[in-house]
């Protein structure tokens, strides 16, 4: 995300201004709002809509466990995580420039907000993460496990795939995740997989106490919240951001109608469970690529999410992963396919903006190929030695 600002802002400065006359770069109130706002909105709904959306009435620790992730998640960004992402470093990993938030600049490279801006809407995307894979395990795992389990897996599953994607050797690649769909979606989507997999005898029989309201509103809130920090991508109250938003309506549209006629078609019908996942892959499908489509691309991302989404079902179904599975149907799965099939829908004849020269359609997908290939190994095995160090401690499993 700041490599490709970056980039864009190098080659603007190039084309607009004579090398004696570089302009003074402010930080733009409007923009700035902007950004701030879609942090807060996805930070509110996230951390509630993920605790309804998994707890259904079922998790009395569920909040309790997305709550004290979070905290920790939070001082963890502050002292090293945010310097560890975007501070001068290597391509592996950032060095200690921006340690315990100092030294950070008037404004972002290649932006109009201030960097302090910039660090709490990239906060509110690692809390997003966070609450996304606490939320979906808390009803199988051990609340002494879980809480340090999370703060692990942000220091070495989540930093190092951010800086990679947004600011390291997978941005120098030319590797494209305009609002998480790689460094979020696919790194939560197969944490929780591979969690659910350690955990897959544990898994909750209380159905009795199943709330349906509570995941539809629950399902409702992560959207309204993952909508907000999709626009908030664009770093600004631009075009960009009015057109990723729609984008991922739209994408998220398709997904649930195509979900619902796959329901229609086997005979077995549809839950509003059911609907809500479909929307959720829908969202997750198309955040790689948001602002770099048409509404002919869109939509189909959102048919290919539905599909992709009912494949993984199945597949999880024959597991019984509960929501552990169900965070890699409507996070995992769907980042994988959408990150890969973009490129496709960029091209001019589906509305999209083409490749920027240079590039090609087989270059955009082996470089993509090889984003989502390295994140998803990296959560995969990353995830198993976090979970393992913290259960030399404490038992994974609960105890009832």
């Amino acid at each position: 995300m700041r490599g490709t600002m970056r980039a864009i802002a190098g080659l603007g400065l190039l084309v607009a201004a004579p090398a004696m006359a570089q302009p003074i770069v402010v930080a733009d109130s409007g923009d700035s709002a902007w950004v701030l706002a879609a942090a807060l909105v996805g930070l509110i709904a996230s951390l509630g809509g993920f605790t309804l959306f998994h707890g259904r009435g079922r998790g009395e620790t569920t909040g309790l466990a997305v709550v004290a992730a979070s905290a920790i998640t939070t001082l963890v960004f502050a002292i090293f995580g945010y310097s560890l992402i975007f501070g001068d470093g290597s391509a592996i990993l950032g060095g200690p420039s921006n340690l315990m938030l100092g030294g950070l600049g008037t404004v972002v490279d290649g932006a109009t907000i201030s960097e302090a801006v910039f660090v709490f809407f990239q906060l509110a995307l690692a809390l997003f993460a966070v609450a996304a894979l606490v939320s979906a395990v808390a009803p199988m795992a051990r609340y002494g496990w879980l809480v340090p389990f999370a703060g692990l897996w942000v220091v070495i599953v989540y930093i190092p795939v951010a800086r990679w994607v947004w600011a390291g050797w997978l941005t120098d690649l030319g590797a494209l995740d305009y609002a998480g769909g790689i460094a979020v979606q696919i790194s939560v989507g197969v944490s929780a997989f591979v969690v659910a997999m350690l955990l897959r005898n544990n898994v909750p029989g209380d159905e009795e106490k199943d709330i349906p309201a509570f995941g539809t509103v629950g399902a409702a809130s992560v959207a309204i919240g993952w909508l907000a920090l999709i626009g908030g991508s664009a770093l600004g109250g631009s075009g960009d951001a009015a057109v990723a938003i729609v984008n991922a309506l739209l994408s998220a549209s398709a997904a649930i109608v195509t979900g619902m006629l796959i329901g229609g078609l086997k005979h077995r019908g549809y839950t509003p469970e059911l609907v809500s996942a479909y929307g959720l892959a829908g969202l997750a499908a198309i955040s790689a690529g948001a602002s770099l489509l048409g509404v002919a691309g869109a939509i189909l991302i959102g048919v290919v999410a539905a599909i992709t989404a009912t494949g993984a079902i199945a597949f999880t179904g024959t597991f019984g992963l509960g929501s552990g599975g169900k965070a890699f149907v409507i996070h995992g799965a769907p980042a994988i396919v959408g990150a890969l099939a973009f490129p496709v829908f960029m091209l001019p004849g589906f509305g999209g903006t083409g490749f920027a020269e240079g590039s090609s359609l087989g270059t955009l997908l082996t470089q993509q190929g090889i984003a989502v290939l390295a994140v998803a190994l990296w959560a995969a095995v990353a995830t198993v030695i976090a979970a393992l160090i913290v259960s030399f401690v404490v038992p994974m499993k609960r105890a009832d």
